[in-house]
């Protein structure tokens, strides 16, 4: 398992989009085996979609994340651990211990729920194949 931190001088990043460097502990039985400083110089989103792609990151342990962010890294099956503070060797020792920490009410905030969009992308098409297609290909019937 990969975990990785968003993090700033040792300390989870307050805000995870301004952070410019990613922690990275791979465990293995619930033990910590290896660590690693990845650069994050770009600061765009699709750099940190990337980063975290290349490294085959599991868990995400964070201060606040957008919105855009938080649905691509949970479309890629990344768990969040969002609200989190302090030392990012503290948040990720904490994580392998199961103690809960920070805020998973942040996740909560700007969902919404709705039957008609299927990807539960909120209507912004630009992370999907857009509801339109998917309507369209349930319709087709298959072929047997």
């Amino acid at each position: 398992m990969n975990i990785a931190v968003a993090c700033e001088n040792g300390q989870v990043a307050a805000l995870s989009g301004a952070c410019r460097e990613f922690l990275i502990v791979t465990a293995e039985d619930g033990l910590p085996t290896a660590k690693h400083i990845a650069p994050w110089a770009d600061g765009s989103h699709t750099a940190m979609l990337k980063l975290v792609n290349e490294e085959k990151v599991d868990v995400l342990i964070c201060g606040t994340l957008g919105i855009a962010s938080r649905n691509a890294l949970e479309m890629m099956g990344v768990l969040l651990v969002p609200g989190c503070e302090g030392a990012a060797e503290e948040a990720v020792a904490k994580f392998l211990v199961g103690e809960k920490q920070g805020d998973p009410s942040i996740l909560d905030l700007a969902r919404e729920e709705d039957p008609d969009d299927p990807m539960a992308c909120m209507h912004d098409c630009a992370k999907c194949a857009g509801c339109g297609p998917i309507e369209i290909l349930k319709q087709i019937p298959q072929d047997k």
